[in-house]
């Protein structure tokens, strides 16, 4: 329907559906009205009204750029040279800070967390074998050290230190599984979230702490064409062997959820009652050795 021919009323709803998509898309208020050269009808209260109104989980904190530092210490546990020689090599459009990168290194050597995360593991219904992935497109993530832009994925955020596990679960299906539902304030996905929802495992990776839960989508939820995000794109299911095998091309820390899933999966199978694990990223591992003396 032409813009034209909308009531008052259209308009409004398509002008909030606007900015909420660009809330999801950006992941700050300040980045939404930055994007449109702060030429918005609506303050910066209007829009945090407008979000809360909206029911979107906002970011837990200034935390929008995992993926960035992630790859940069990715690379620094490769390349083994000093961090201050790599973030040299780093292009101008590499954000994260050299102190932030800094304090990264100093609690990983501490073996102590700064931040947590959240992970999930969402399968069907009836195949509770096949994981779903995507690739990561988040606005914020960079193509450099010639790793290739859109590395395998888990919908994985950010979350609270003190939030109910259902807050911190919401966030990620609004930003990474069921954008467009969100935007369409479709909130029928919510129910997929159990009101017991416990993690299976914690990864550490970097300074963050994951938790990592499986969701188990009902059949509605559970076809490729009921998945959308401005983060992940190209959704898509493969067997949790493969994920826990790592021979494709994926973020840090998505190998050893694969590894936790499987367990998990055979705790079950024995009628076991699983147990919540711990675990510590190959990536930590890698910068608590011979790197960190490089350092």
């Amino acid at each position: 329907m032409p813009r034209e021919s909308l009531s008052s009323q259209e308009r409004e709803q398509e002008f909030y559906r606007f900015i909420v998509a660009e809330y999801l898309k950006y992941g700050s208020v300040d980045e939404v009205f930055r994007r449109s050269d702060y030429n918005l009808p609506i303050s910066y209260s209007g829009v945090h009204h407008l979000l809360d109104r909206w029911g979107i989980i906002k970011a837990a904190g200034p935390n929008s750029r995992i993926s960035e530092a992630l790859t940069f210490m990715t690379a620094l546990s490769q390349e083994k040279i000093p961090l201050e020689t790599l973030y040299r090599e780093m292009p101008h459009v590499f954000q994260t800070s050299m102190g932030t990168l800094h304090r990264i290194l100093t609690h990983i050597r501490a073996e102590t967390i700064r931040r947590v995360g959240v992970a999930l593991v969402l399968c069907p219904q009836n195949d509770p074998e096949q994981v779903l992935i995507g690739n990561d497109i988040s606005p914020v993530s960079r193509t450099y050290l010639g790793k290739k832009y859109g590395d395998i994925s888990l919908p994985m955020t950010f979350a609270g230190r003190e939030e109910a596990r259902v807050t911190s679960i919401l966030r990620v299906l609004q930003q990474e599984v069921f954008t467009q539902n969100t935007i369409n304030k479709d909130k029928r996905f919510h129910s997929l979230i159990p009101n017991d929802a416990k993690p299976f495992m914690f990864l550490d990776i970097a300074d963050v702490r994951v938790a990592v839960f499986q969701i188990v989508l009902s059949e509605e939820f559970s076809t490729s064409n009921s998945f959308s995000s401005f983060k992940i794109e190209n959704h898509r299911y493969i067997p949790v062997q493969d994920l826990a095998a790592g021979h494709q091309s994926f973020r840090a820390g998505i190998q050893e959820i694969g590894k936790g899933y499987l367990n998990y999966l055979y705790c079950l199978s024995e009628e076991e009652v699983p147990k919540s694990v711990f675990v510590k990223s190959s990536l930590n591992e890698m910068l608590l050795g011979a790197v960190l003396e490089a350092i």
